[in-house]
């Protein structure tokens, strides 16, 4: 079984935590290997690393270079821009039951380093969320 199904499994059974960030985001890149949209949204991107991370309990990221995306667990040396936010709101972001936008403005995720960069984030997850069948845009 791949990423994608298992963290599709994980969410339907309501079990899905942030500790599971890291298989989150190789479903991401099980996705990014197989659909088009987000194979043509990775060639426009410039080179990045994102790196998402719940201090204190899990990290992990995603590197886009020459249109691929690659996943992998830990804190990157040096992250293009670090998504960081609590339990709640990791958990209620991998599940589709927190907006993005509405935690950021309310403080719940705090982004360092280039926000523009950082929005390479938001169209990426809108289409990974209609592959797993989340509304994860925002």
């Amino acid at each position: 079984m791949g990423a994608v199904d298992e963290v599709k499994k994980l969410i339907e059974s309501k079990q899905f935590d942030p500790n599971k960030l890291p298989l989150f985001l190789k479903a991401v890149e099980e996705v990014a290997a197989s659909n088009e949209d987000l194979q043509e949204e990775l060639e426009d991107q410039e080179d990045v690393i994102i790196a998402m991370e719940v201090p204190g309990l899990t990290a992990a990221y995603m590197e886009i270079k020459d249109g691929k995306l690659k996943a992998d667990e830990g804190m990157p040396d040096n992250p293009t821009v670090t998504v960081q936010m609590n339990e709640d709101v990791a958990s209620g972001l991998l599940t589709g039951e927190v907006d993005t936008a509405s935690a950021y403005m309310a403080g719940d995720i705090k982004i360092v380093g280039e926000m523009a960069k950082a929005m390479a984030l938001r169209s990426i997850l809108e289409i990974v969320g209609e592959e797993l069948g989340l509304d994860m845009g925002g």
